[in-house]
């Protein structure tokens, strides 16, 4: 970028202050319309068309890539906003420097350090001035700044019962960002604007070699030829964890989003399972013997004791408090929905139609005298008797009258779907 920041360099112009071509199509989404509003829900499904979400958990997820072609330049516009989607991002941005970092090969630098302004705000300017110069510019965690991609994000934890995470890459023209390596969850790479050449080579890094290593960058000089695959505008890419890639722009720039999903694993279940069973028994509280490490006899009587401990994990009220606390996670990654107008709770019956707030990830827990609806920050607690209505709608995933609740006479029913509302949990319909 010149020096007096008009953005006219070599290496082309920063997308999203100067523009990229408009779409060329539309595509047909889903929509809601809620009082009136017609809002998008993007989805899993919504990703994968015309592929269904459960041909690609059954047939694709952790075994191969998968290459999907909307053939639809515009089909990411609902999450990111076309031609201003980098001037937006940076703005929203500005206030939280730490979240942002560029790369050029293995040089790196962090907004933090290199991007902040004596007020302690991100350098834009100074940002615009290195993409010039051919360097990628990464976001992370852009649901937390842009409500879309956020549904986006949280839809598919509740889909897939995975914590997500999305991040945003702009490439200049000609340029590949980072040096060919692995992701340690699987991802699916969201096109945007541009297109990018991607290369991925033959298998996949064990499981083990990606617990044990900490850089993920891979010399590719003994690795077979990759096969390249070109991602233009509206298509997605699916890659599993391990699967080793390296990406480069064309003659444009590119913007991408990575949707990073972090499955647990069996350890982290059974860590969970361990630590909610050791508030049960107390073998998992045991001390360890003096000289557990220089006694040979004494090491032998640890090895028994660890086994014994161990042992517990097999108990099913350990591996619900395994789950459980994977719910727990999930639960407080929600995203608190808006309190809902007290005038939509008004003039209530068995008639009205409502639906759950969406996405939303919720459970409903067993506490002391009955029972409680938690979401997000907030839980809302009934009597035992309101289990079955408040598991009808937690599970809910389409519209149902306030006379659908099961358990529950006409008052009590009026009463809790009032109560959902006034919290933000439930949205009033209409019937039109």
């Amino acid at each position: 970028m010149g020096r007096n920041g008009s953005g006219e360099d070599g290496r082309g112009k920063l997308p999203g202050k100067l523009g990229f071509a408009r779409p060329h199509c539309v595509q047909s989404r889903d929509t809601t319309t809620t009082f009136g509003r017609s809002t998008i829900e993007p989805s899993l499904a919504w990703l994968l068309a015309p592929v269904t979400v459960q041909t690609f958990l059954d047939e694709i997820w952790g075994a191969r890539h998968y290459h999907v072609k909307h053939r639809c330049a515009g089909y990411f516009d609902g999450l990111l906003q076309s031609s201003s989607a980098v001037e937006q991002l940076l703005e929203r941005y500005r206030q939280d420097p730490s979240a942002l970092r560029l790369v050029r090969g293995k040089d790196r630098k962090r907004a933090a350090d290199s991007y902040r302004l004596f007020d302690g705000s991100l350098d834009i300017d100074g940002v615009r001035n290195d993409f010039a110069k051919g360097y990628t510019i990464v976001i992370d965690g852009v649901e937390r700044y842009v409500r879309a991609v956020g549904a986006l994000s949280h839809s598919i934890e509740v889909e897939l019962n995975f914590p997500v995470q999305v991040n945003a890459y702009v490439t200049p023209p000609a340029s590949q960002g980072l040096v060919a390596h692995y992701d340690e969850h699987d991802v699916l790479i969201l096109q945007v604007l541009g297109s990018k050449t991607w290369h991925l080579y033959d298998g996949v890094v064990p499981p083990r070699e990606i617990q044990r290593d900490k850089d993920t960058a891979v010399a590719i000089d003994e690795l077979s030829p990759p096969t390249d695959l070109r991602m233009e505008a509206g298509d997605v890419l699916y890659l599993p964890r391990g699967r080793v890639h390296a990406a480069e722009t064309n003659s444009e720039p590119s913007i991408h989003l990575t949707v990073g999903i972090h499955a647990p694993t069996l350890l982290m279940l059974a860590v969970g399972a361990l630590y909610a069973e050791s508030f049960h028994d107390d073998r998992l509280n045991a001390q360890l013997p003096p000289r557990h490490l220089d006694d040979a006899d004494v090491t032998s009587a640890v090895g028994d004791l660890l086994r014994d401990a161990v042992a517990t994990a097999e108990d099913p009220r350990a591996i619900a408090g395994g789950l459980d606390a994977l719910a727990d996670v999930l639960v407080r990654r929600g995203k608190c929905p808006p309190i809902g107008p007290i005038s939509h709770s008004a003039n209530i019956d068995g008639q009205t139609l409502v639906q759950k707030y969406q996405p939303l990830y919720s459970r409903v827990k067993a506490v002391d005298g009955g029972v409680a609806l938690q979401f997000a920050t907030l839980s809302v607690g009934a009597g035992a008797d309101h289990e079955a209505a408040l598991q009808f709608i937690s599970s809910s995933t389409k519209p149902f009258r306030v006379r659908d609740l099961p358990g529950l006479g006409t008052q009590q029913q009026i009463e809790l779907v009032r109560s959902l509302i006034v919290s933000g949990f439930l949205v009033r319909l209409t019937d039109d």
